[in-house]
């Protein structure tokens, strides 16, 4: 779907009390983020790491009218966790029909028992693939990149679940105030 449809999709979404959604997933790994800071001259910072992987994975999606954020920790990308993603979507929504926009995403590929269940729930929830390669035209990438900055750029953390609780409160933040994230959307509008 490109960015001349997005509006036809919101104006369909208005008479249909729904909501326009971009949705992306994202990994963050146990390892620091090293992103440029600020040091004395000839002193180069050091952040500490564990060398393991431990990545967290992450399905996310943002509201193009209010900067609304929802997410949800997964075990891995598949079709199986995205149905469940999309199923978390519509209770939170409930009431709205959802206009879903995807990448191409293998994990978007679903199964038949996903597909019946898009089928049955038509409804509720649509998807709208973006074009190939064109990260640039969906909205949530920004969060992606603001979470990073404010939860894991330059930080240790001995374990998972200290990485996990700064991404939770770092998207609490962003669910008390949408107006942090209302950049990423509001040229969607």
């Amino acid at each position: 779907m490109a960015r001349r449809n997005t509006a036809g999709d919101q104006k369909k979404a208005r008479r249909e009390n729904g909501v326009v959604l971009f949705e992306d997933e994202a990994s963050f790994q146990l390892d620091p983020t090293l992103h440029r800071t600020w040091a004395r001259r000839g002193a180069q910072p050091r952040v500490p790491t564990r060398g393991e992987r431990k990545t967290a994975h992450l399905f996310g999606a943002i509201a193009i009218d209010d900067a609304r954020f929802n997410y949800a920790f997964a075990d891995v990308f598949n079709g199986k966790t995205f149905l469940a993603f999309l199923k978390l979507l519509v209770h939170r929504y409930a009431g709205r029909k959802i206009f879903l926009i995807i990448d191409n995403g293998p994990c978007h590929n679903l199964n038949a028992e996903g597909k019946a269940w898009l089928v049955e729930n038509a409804h509720l929830i649509a998807l709208h693939r973006l074009p190939p390669y064109s990260p640039e035209l969906n909205g949530i990438e920004g969060v992606w990149k603001a979470t990073r900055r404010a939860a894991t750029h330059n930080r240790f953390f001995a374990n998972p679940s200290e990485r996990d609780a700064a991404l939770r409160l770092t998207f609490r933040a962003f669910q008390r105030e949408p107006g942090l994230l209302d950049g990423h959307v509001r040229r969607f509008r």
